[in-house]
């Protein structure tokens, strides 16, 4: 065959490349050379979290408190008129409430508060978390004896909560000694 037809081309082709290396193990956040820009570690922003929602249910707690107290002492110029002797008791109660309020009102405010400080490292704060939460702690013992099991349940929660805030503050020390230096 005289007019026969060239082969088609083939295409051209590219060595085969060796494969890259894998990438070299880097740390994903490296270390920075200032101790101070460290990151803040988890257990530090857990803390200060609880920190604010207990202040927070506190603070609720103590406003209502105070609310009842005020409608309990206005209501007792109105027993002493009906019931000699009650009345006195009544504005007795409300005034043991209003204290107890402001207390509440006091240690709310302050945890919300020591809580956003400790975010920003504060050593203030850190002290400050780690007081109140052991004073919280050790109220949050007199509601597990209670026959109630939602009692007993709320106490174990909230005693749960403020000694997860005392081992994060008490073990992150160095965190927030290189954040005040």
């Amino acid at each position: 065959m005289t007019g026969s037809v060239p082969p088609p081309s083939e295409p051209a082709q590219t060595p085969p490349q060796a494969p890259s290396p894998p990438p070299a193990a880097t740390p994903s956040a490296p270390m920075p050379a200032n101790p101070a820009a460290a990151a803040r570690p988890g257990m530090v922003t857990g803390a200060g979290i609880l920190m604010i929602v207990i202040g927070a249910l506190i603070t609720l707690f103590g406003l209502l408190s105070l609310l009842v107290g005020g409608i309990l002492g206005g209501a007792a110029g109105g027993l002493d008129f009906q019931a000699p002797g009650l009345g006195s008791f009544a504005g007795a109660a409300a005034g043991a409430l209003i204290v107890f309020a402001v207390i509440l009102l006091a240690i709310g405010i302050l945890n919300i508060v020591a809580g956003a400080n400790v975010f920003g490292g504060r050593g203030w704060a850190r002290i400050t978390g780690i007081v109140l939460a052991v004073i919280l702690a050790l109220f949050s013992l007199g509601g597990l004896g209670s026959g109630d099991g939602s009692g007993t349940l709320f106490s174990l929660v909230w005693l749960a909560a403020n000694g997860f805030i005392i081992w994060a503050l008490a073990t992150s020390g160095s965190w927030f000694s290189a954040r005040s230096a």
